[in-house]
């Protein structure tokens, strides 16, 4: 038995347009641009038939996903996981990468947003590691998917947990834009998660 798990970035917020770090402890909307990537987002979600919706509790995630519910136009359930929430990147928050490059140097600032399992331990000042982000993320899909019998589930979460995962898993760190999809199916025999590339 195979269980798909379709991971959504949310759509744009001012934060991202201004190019600024922004992790748990910044909590804000949706722009107009991003409702509208949610909406296409939606379009791409009526196919794969999802029945169970998981979201981060922030702001941004939750309109996505209810977004994603109202075309649906189904009676699923929004399922709140505090441990989906984006990585706090302490003393960044809410600084521009252009003044995280001039504090910390380029190479560590991009260390963060792609980290290997050789620096995945390195972190801002006050701020939380990819490898305690991947950690705590892979306990919510293993819940996600021990849970329920649902054989298709979404998530909506966030680019820095998104890259986590993606180096936890080894899989091949590619760009994570707004409302973009990683498909990963997890076989309940060999407990091994695999990428799809749809």
């Amino acid at each position: 038995m195979k269980r798909n798990v379709y991971i959504f970035r949310h759509g744009e917020t001012n934060y991202n347009l201004e190019n600024r770090w922004y992790g748990c402890s910044i909590d804000t909307a949706l722009n107009d641009n991003g409702v509208e990537q949610a909406k296409a987002l939606a379009e791409k979600v009526v196919g794969l038939n999802i029945t169970l919706l998981y979201s981060s509790p922030l702001i941004r995630a939750v309109q996505t996903a209810n977004v994603i519910v109202q075309r649906i136009g189904m009676d699923i359930p929004i399922v709140i996981l505090q441990n989906l929430r984006e990585g706090n990147f302490g003393i960044v928050e809410g600084v521009t990468f252009d003044e995280a490059y001039q504090q910390f140097g380029k190479e560590f600032v991009d260390a963060i947003c792609w980290p290997t399992v050789q620096n995945w331990d390195n972190a801002f000042p006050e701020g939380e590691t990819k490898h305690n982000i991947f950690n705590r993320v892979l306990g919510c899909l293993n819940y996600i998917i021990y849970s329920s019998e649902d054989v298709n589930v979404g998530v909506v979460c966030h680019a820095g947990v998104l890259s986590a995962l993606k180096c936890g898993l080894g899989l091949v760190a590619t760009p994570n834009p707004n409302c973009s999809i990683l498909h990963l199916q997890y076989d309940m025999e060999t407990h091994i998660f695999e990428q799809i590339n749809d």
